[in-house]
């Protein structure tokens, strides 16, 4: 063998500077989300954009309300046949996901209820945390 061999290095990126600091993703230092109110649960109306394609037309108003998650937990039989009626249904009912199918029920029931219990008016929203677990009585 030579002593001409080159040296031979395994090349790459360069680290980037402050990628060891993960204090960023922990938590505590993450900025506190701002809680909403009342008034700023409700639907925000918001002019349509107008397409440069197309004449113009009157305003439209559309609609933005903001979604959250929620968790529930039911029986794998009911589960089972929300979905089949859905996927037998959703195009016929227009519905745009599973998530607007299971809005749209829980919707209905709360109108019901409303109706029933509230001479059709309705609750006033609340999002503090509802009890878990099962009632004592």
């Amino acid at each position: 063998m030579s002593d001409d061999t080159p040296n031979r290095q395994i090349g790459g990126l360069i680290p980037r500077a402050g990628t060891h600091d993960l204090s960023r993703l922990q938590a505590r230092n993450r900025p506190e989300p701002k809680p909403e109110t009342a008034q700023q649960s409700e639907p925000t109306p918001v002019k349509a954009a107008k397409s440069s394609r197309t004449p113009p037309k009157k305003s439209a108003t559309v609609v933005v309300d903001s979604t959250a998650r929620m968790t529930t937990y039911l029986s794998a039989a009911t589960r089972d046949r929300a979905r089949a009626t859905y996927r037998a249904t959703s195009h016929l009912e227009g519905d745009k996901s599973w998530s607007d199918f299971v809005e749209r029920a829980i919707l209905a029931e709360v109108e019901r209820r409303e109706l029933t219990h509230n001479a059709g008016e309705k609750y006033a929203g609340d999002s503090s945390p509802l009890p878990v677990g099962r009632p004592l009585s």
